[in-house]
C-alpha cells in the first residue's frame, strides 16, 4: 500500500483546483481521476478513511476513481460535498461563429 502524501497548503490547493478544472475541461482527467488527485493530494487520506466521512465505503471509493462504478450524480455530490463542491451541469462553450461563418466579399 502507497504511503499517502501531507495535505497541500491552501495556496497550493488553490493553483491544483484550477489546473483540474482545466484538465477537466479538456477531457484530459476523469471524474473518477479528479477525485483520486483530491483525495491523495489535498486531504491526504486513505480511501477506507476518506469514504467514513464521505459516507460511502472505501470499496466504492475505490471503483469511482478507478471509474470502474457508474456512480450516481447522488454518490457523486456526496464524495465532491467533502471538497466544497457539487457536479453541476453546463453547456460546452459556444463555437466562435466570426471564425466559422463565411464572409461575403463585396465587389
Amino acid at each position: 500500500m502507497p504511503k499517502l502524501k501531507k495535505p497541500i497548503s491552501t495556496e497550493q490547493r488553490i493553483i491544483a483546483r484550477q489546473e483540474m478544472f482545466e484538465l477537466l475541461d479538456a477531457g484530459e482527467l476523469t471524474i473518477g481521476q479528479a477525485i483520486r488527485r483530491m483525495r491523495r493530494e489535498w486531504t491526504g487520506l486513505s480511501q477506507s478513511r476518506f469514504g467514513k466521512i464521505a459516507g460511502l465505503s472505501a470499496n466504492t471509493i475505490s471503483a469511482i476513481e478507478r471509474d470502474a462504478n457508474h456512480a450516481t450524480a447522488r454518490t457523486l455530490n456526496q464524495i465532491l460535498g467533502t471538497f466544497g463542491m457539487s457536479l453541476t451541469i453546463r453547456p460546452k462553450a459556444a463555437p466562435n461563429i466570426a471564425q466559422n461563418t463565411p464572409t461575403k466579399r463585396h465587389q
